[in-house]
């Protein structure tokens, strides 16, 4: 059997490659050009492990926003944080920050918009209508970018002005009321100045009802999963003064949504607190919510969760001479995210928790840059500055059955008093029949950091060897500095007492590559780099006293390019060993009693090894065809927990599939009045653990896999305006399988089939 699928591969090779022969005078590769090495250059000559999408991969595989990005690209995990479906978590080759709202804990994956740093995800990129590139560079960025991007970065290029009048407009509809408009105008170029303004909103209901005969008129009931957004972008560029060159740009981002929904799917047979039976558990996507005590549909206390996003970027080049440039890049950005979550009796014994979390963050930075090349030496140098303040409330509730049950009291909102009347209207101290909660505390967590450093690097190709070898060295020192502090109003159990961290290190990161071009078409490189992420605090610790210290990363690299067959086939890849030091993981003290209590901690190294493949073929004029792969591996070595106990072998990483990989396919047929475009894209995941410490059990995500579809019809002339009609789905086959777990009860599963139209016309 294994004989006849080998053979019957290589036939299917061999007939590819024919076909790529055959047609070798039709169509090329084009050239995609990025700039992670902080100048432009072809993707080829870049040697670091790096995607990219350009505008026209976003407009064909209908990626709407980040997280789309993060579902097609097998290098790149992005889970949703559990109280916010405009939160997402960053993940490549297997480390990222699952709790990626707190504060006091950084990402190890950089955010960069045109350059500018963003130290957090919320509301990340709500549209990516005006995107040009997305690049997602795998593997540590110590050198060039810096602190916390020990796993990669992400750099996000909007589109510039382009100085001719010019309008563009998107309109789409779908299943679950969905729309979608997006509003480009180009503005023509007025004494060197341009001007380009970007205008998106959508609205999607929810997709798991939330009602139930215990609603009371004058609550609000959000469906799970509804997201509303209205999102702004102006650009201006002004070019009208010799070797000077100034982009400014301004975004705004208003997000109205509710969060994933959490079913219970654990064992029936025990009770809740309250002593009710636990008759119902779920293992299939539900459509509204239910109750495990019963399984009648049950509605759930929950408000809209809401976002708003700010941000400025002030970038100005100048040409000292032809071959010395100095660069300023100014970045200021803020958002405040209200978010609500009511995990609906999910945790079982825990009754129906809810969560309501009030954030504040500003940042502002601060970057020079200085770009050279000389006879066999190209260079970068830079000085940066970056400043972030946050403030974080949460607040949880419990509903009165639990709470009757832990015999404790329920405190007023307002004066912190006992309740006096369990009965009493409003969303705090009301009796739980009417399906309002108890209130537990508040705390508040303060951060202020801030963060100074000098890079340089530069690549030197000697005058041996024909001039076919580059060699890469990079230094970059950073100082980093922080402040944390944690207050309550008396939390029931005194269980986030009030706390205060600090910390100040500094550390030398480096980059050293060796790029040997064998052919024009075939180049490979060897690189070692490093990385770190800050320390911090257990925002949802116990003891906040206690921090956690920086981790730190070493990277080994073996890589190629590769074009082939008259640029017609692009064979691209790496393998990597990346060792962790002090790895930080987070540990749930009770996953099933208390999932509130989060430890974050050092403990023990990590060894990971991987490889990576990209794959892109024209096999005619017409017909596409791309593979991306990830292979992913890793160890774990004297992990200490802090129970005291040694969990070498019971820790896993989170979010890091060991197989995952996506398949792209377009063709494109020429008709009488445009061009049918056909494209279909798979991507599938292998089981993610999404708890490091499987002490209590093993919480795995099973493996799945995502079909989507887009058929248009494009360029098309109609009252001299191009035209193009779409049609798209995304999972089609409607895979119904989970894709997030906390401890061992609580469940989200993937989103059902979605569909709709769309009509694209531009002038």
């Amino acid at each position: 059997m294994s004989h006849n699928i080998t053979r019957k591969s290589l036939s299917l090779a061999v007939m590819l490659a024919s076909g790529l022969v055959s047609n070798s005078s039709l169509a090329q590769l084009e050239e995609v050009i990025v700039t992670a090495q902080k100048r432009a250059e072809s993707l080829q000559d870049t040697p670091i492990a790096i995607s990219a999408y350009t505008s026209e991969d976003i407009q064909a595989m209908g990626l709407i926003d980040a997280k789309d990005i993060g579902a097609a690209s097998p290098y790149l995990q992005m889970p949703a944080y559990p109280n916010a479906t405009n939160n997402l978590a960053l993940f490549i080759r297997g480390i990222g920050n699952a709790d990626s709202i707190v504060l006091t804990k950084d990402p190890t994956v950089g955010l960069y918009y045109d350059g500018v740093y963003a130290a957090r995800s919320t509301g990340l990129l709500s549209d990516l209508s005006d995107l040009e590139r997305v690049e997602i560079l795998r593997g540590p960025q110590g050198t060039l970018y810096g602190r916390n991007t020990m796993a990669g970065a992400i750099n996000f290029i909007n589109a510039k002005p382009t100085g001719e009048l010019g309008f563009k407009q998107t309109l789409s509809v779908g299943n679950y009321d969905s729309w979608r408009s997006v509003s480009h105008l180009n503005l023509p170029e007025v004494s060197g100045f341009m001007a380009k303004l970007t205008a998106a909103f959508s609205d999607r209901d929810g997709w798991v009802e939330n009602e139930g005969a215990n609603q009371v008129p004058g609550y609000d009931y959000t469906d799970y999963y509804k997201k509303e957004t209205e999102g702004y972008r102006a650009a201006l560029r002004f070019d009208g003064i010799d070797k000077l060159l100034v982009d400014y740009s301004y975004d705004y981002s208003d997000i109205t949504s509710s969060p994933p929904y959490f079913q219970y799917s654990g064992p029936t047979g025990g009770t809740t607190l309250s002593g009710a039976p636990i008759t119902n558990s779920f293992s299939d996507r539900l459509k509204n919510t239910r109750s495990p005590t019963g399984g009648a549909q049950t509605a759930y206390y929950l408000p809209d969760s809401k976002t708003k996003v700010n941000g400025h970027n002030l970038t100005v080049s100048y040409e000292l001479n032809d071959n010395l440039t100095l660069k300023s890049i100014t970045g200021y950005r803020d958002f405040d995210d209200e978010i609500s979550q009511n995990f609906a009796q999910s945790f079982g014994s825990a009754g129906s928790l809810e969560v309501y979390t009030k954030t504040k963050q500003d940042q502002w930075s601060q970057e020079l840059q200085l770009l050279g090349n000389a006879e066999r030496l190209e260079y970068v140098g830079g000085l940066y500055y970056f400043n972030e303040n946050g403030d974080q409330k949460e607040r949880q509730y419990l509903d009165r059955a639990s709470v009757d049950q832990m015999g404790i009291y329920a405190f007023d909102f307002i004066t912190m008093m006992p309740c006096s009347d369990g009965t009493k209207p409003g969303p705090i101290c009301t009796d739980f029949a009417n399906a309002a909660p108890y209130y537990l505390g508040e705390y508040k967590v303060s951060t202020d950091v801030e963060s100074w450093a000098a890079y340089g690097q530069a690549t030197y190709t000697p005058n041996i060897l024909a001039d076919k070898l580059d060699l890469t060295l990079g230094l970059r020192y950073t100082d980093d500095q922080r402040e944390a502090s944690r207050t309550n109003d008396g939390w029931y159990a005194n269980s986030f007492a009030p706390g205060r961290t600090d910390s100040s290190k500094d550390r030398f990161d480096y980059t050293a590559i060796a790029d040997y071009r064998w052919t024009d078409e075939f180049s490979t490189y060897a690189k070692v780099s490093t990385g770190f992420r800050s320390g911090g605090s257990s925002r949802n610790g116990a003891d906040f006293n206690k921090p956690f210290d920086s981790e730190d990363l070493t990277s080994g690299e073996l890589g190629w390019k590769s074009e082939w067959m008259d640029q017609r086939v692009r064979f691209n890849g790496a393998a990597y060993y990346m060792r962790i030091n002090d790895i930080i993981l987070d540990y749930l003290p009770d996953p099933v009693g208390s999932p509130q209590l989060v430890e974050s901690f050092n403990s023990g190294d990590a060894d990971v090894y991987g490889v990576e493949i990209d794959l892109q073929a024209a096999v005619t004029d017409q017909f596409m065809v791309g593979l991306n792969y990830s292979y992913l591996d890793y160890d774990f070595s004297n992990v200490d927990f802090p129970d005291g106990t040694d969990h070498t072998d019971t820790t896993e990483l989170v979010w890091a599939p060991k197989n995952a990989y996506a398949i792209t396919a377009d063709y494109d047929l020429p008709v009488s009045i445009g061009l049918v475009r056909f494209h279909l894209d798979y991507s599938w995941q292998d089981d993610q653990f999404a708890l490091a410490n499987t002490e209590f059990g093993k919480v795995e995500v099973e493996s799945y896999g995502l079909l989507n579809a887009r058929i248009s019809l494009a360029d098309v002339e109609m009252g001299g305006h191009n035209w193009q009609f779409a049609v798209w789905g995304k999972n089609i086959t409607d895979e119904d399988t989970a894709n997030y777990l906390i401890g061992a009860t609580a469940t989200t599963y993937l989103a059902p089939a979605m569909w709709g139209g769309e009509v694209i016309f531009e002038f």
